[in-house]
């Protein structure tokens, strides 16, 4: 079965055809809902902010400039709506919220190990500035070019790789006991 690309279904919804638009979330919205977790790093905020991105990105596919493409738009909403809720909640890990020592039973060491350092990772990641937290989710989870979260972003390349380096080096920081 030949896929159609994005072009193609963005302009067919431009002219009304919900089932284009459709197609487009189906092929969109767990990136979208990925950035959004690991931007936000809480499930409901990410399915919350991936809603509205997805119903804003619907409202404004008449003003969508087709010298992008449409997942680096969408990217572009998520991550603004992402740092619009950041900055309007501040987010905190109450003390009950830590996770509990894994029963013996509860599987190899190695494992819950590997959580634990995934969980500290999540945790260190939500406290980055927007700017590197952004670059870093986009690059290292995401996999885009620092040309494409350049576009994303706004910023110029050597920007990103300023927001890039620095998110790392903080990272590298907060995460000292897990090496």
């Amino acid at each position: 079965m030949d896929t159609v690309d994005d072009a193609y279904l963005v302009r067919r919804a431009r002219d009304g055809y919900l089932d284009a638009y459709e197609q487009l979330v189906a092929r969109h919205a767990a990136r979208a809902y990925r950035v959004a977790l690991r931007m936000l790093g809480n499930h409901h905020d990410a399915e919350d902010v991936t809603q509205e991105a997805l119903i804003a990105a619907w409202r404004a596919l008449p003003t969508f400039r087709s010298d992008a493409t449409f997942s680096t738009w969408l990217y572009r909403i998520v991550t603004t709506r992402s740092l619009n809720r950041i900055n309007r909640t501040r987010i905190t890990y109450p003390l009950d919220a830590q996770p509990e020592p894994a029963a013996r039973s509860g599987g190899p060491p190695e494992h819950v190990e590997r959580s634990a350092a995934a969980d500290a990772v999540a945790r260190a990641i939500t406290t980055l500035p927007g700017p590197q937290r952004v670059a870093l989710v986009l690059y290292q989870f995401e996999e885009l070019s620092y040309a494409d979260i350049a576009e994303v972003t706004g910023t110029s390349v050597p920007a990103v790789r300023s927001h890039l380096h620095r998110a790392r080096r903080t990272l590298a920081s907060l995460l000292r006991d897990w090496r």
